[in-house]
């Protein structure tokens, strides 16, 4: 369901997460691009650009896929072989449905590879989460974006920066609750890893950062966040954060003391 319908059925908690490297242990996009496009070296070096400044998220993530050139269907079944779920994000997903809390997924990647690696993973206890991302197209010149080659470009979901902004999907909700009764307001939450979550580190309640560890360029939200004094709260695994929301769901901790201890 889209906005406003989750917060108008008056959650206690809404959770945005990023996907890639988030969701899954490893990010799909950045592997494809590592082992498929021009590799890894080419890769940390983009998106260290965008955490200097010296290059928007949305040229880099251009750059990156489109440089991959296998076709799109070749690329979700390499992908499907080789990413894993967190271990620990199904038992979070079962206990979020068993509250009615709604889970959204935010994501810089492609819309197609996150429904079908949920689909993988959870089958059809997925279908209530909601999925807000990039498409792919068919180039000019081909017919099919499965064709080798560089027959698919990346269809970004809006005109900004980023190409899909995490604070512009997120601020409709934070606006919202500021017209509704104390008592129903809802926590709003996000997690993330990396360059794609910069935009809305900052823009929600709590926010969950990543550790630092993997292949490639992932992580660089915990760096962004150090160095731009944004709290956030480290982890490694969906265990950690599946406790601290249960803390808040049943009031055994409050946001602000939860934020005392962040990082």
């Amino acid at each position: 369901m889209p906005f406003p319908d989750y917060i108008d059925q008056k959650p206690k908690i809404i959770f945005f997460t990023d996907f890639d490297g988030t969701i899954t242990t490893e990010d799909m996009c950045d592997w494809l691009v590592a082992t498929e496009g021009y590799g890894p070296e080419k890769l940390r070096q983009s998106c260290q650009a965008v955490v200097n400044g010296q290059i928007t998220y949305r040229e880099a993530s251009r750059e990156q896929l489109e440089s991959i050139r296998i076709g799109f269907d070749k690329c979700a079944k390499k992908a499907a072989a080789y990413v894993q779920l967190d271990t620990h994000f199904r038992d979070f997903y079962k206990w979020a449905k068993s509250v009615s809390m709604p889970v959204v997924v935010l994501s810089g990647g492609l819309t197609p590879w996150i429904e079908a690696t949920l689909d993988q993973f959870l089958g059809q206890e997925a279908q209530d989460i909601e999925i807000i991302a990039n498409l792919a197209v068919v180039r000019e010149g081909f017919t099919s974006i499965d064709e080798d080659g560089g027959a698919w470009r990346v269809q970004f979901r809006d005109s900004t920066a980023y190409g899909n902004d995490k604070a512009r999907a997120i601020k409709p909700y934070a606006e919202h609750r500021t017209t509704m009764e104390q008592a129903d307001r809802p926590i709003l939450l996000f997690a993330g890893d990396g360059v794609s979550d910069l935009g809305a580190a900052g823009q929600t309640d709590l926010l969950f950062a990543r550790k630092g560890q993997g292949m490639t360029a992932r992580f660089h939200l915990v760096d962004y966040c150090k160095r731009e004094h944004i709290p956030f709260t480290e982890f490694e695994h969906w265990g950690s954060i599946l406790e601290i929301t249960q803390d808040l769901y049943y009031g055994r901790k409050s946001v602000a003391q939860i934020a005392a201890g962040a990082i």
